[in-house]
């Protein structure tokens, strides 16, 4: 079956609007299937298997409370049921003794998303290269990204602009 707009949704809602970027580690959980797989190239290689084990890896990180990722574009494959995610994510420093507190640490990647035939995500494998800089404000970072044309946008990184 070929990805349908109710999967592109699913995408875009795991990870903004009450997914990863809702503020609570559990929030994810109504896209996944019972038995999803999910892999980070860069926060843990080894992959976490179900629902359960993906809950609490995230929760035991407290990523939730302040991971904030904004879903940039969606590319959908050709043959099969699956899309990839370009994403920028920011998470706040809440520890007060880093020189960085309160601001936000930013990144640009991408996720891998497959999906069941009920339309839960079955398979989630996100690829990035870790922190790229420090940014005041996500929102006012995210805007000022999605003010840019496309092409230049490579040109970039997730850390602050050069004005």
């Amino acid at each position: 079956m070929p990805v349908g707009p109710n999967d592109i949704e699913t995408g875009r809602k795991l990870f903004e609007e009450g997914g990863w970027s809702s503020g609570d580690p559990y929030g994810p959980d109504q896209w996944f299937s019972d038995d999803a797989v999910m892999r980070d190239i860069v926060s843990h290689a080894e992959a976490l298997n179900g629902k359960e084990e993906i809950r609490q890896f995230w929760a035991s990180r407290q990523v939730g409370i302040t991971l904030r990722v904004p879903v940039e574009e969606v590319y959908v494959a050709e043959n099969h049921r699956g899309i990839c995610i370009l994403w920028m994510a920011y998470s706040q420093v809440m520890d007060e003794n880093d020189e960085n507190y309160g601001k936000w640490r930013s990144f640009e990647g991408v996720s891998r998303l497959e999906f069941n035939d009920e339309g839960e995500v079955t398979l989630e494998v996100d690829y990035h290269h870790g922190g790229q800089g420090y940014v005041d404000s996500w929102v006012e970072h995210w805007n000022r990204r999605r003010a840019m044309k496309w092409e230049d946008l490579g040109a970039i990184t997730g850390g602050p602009f050069d004005d």
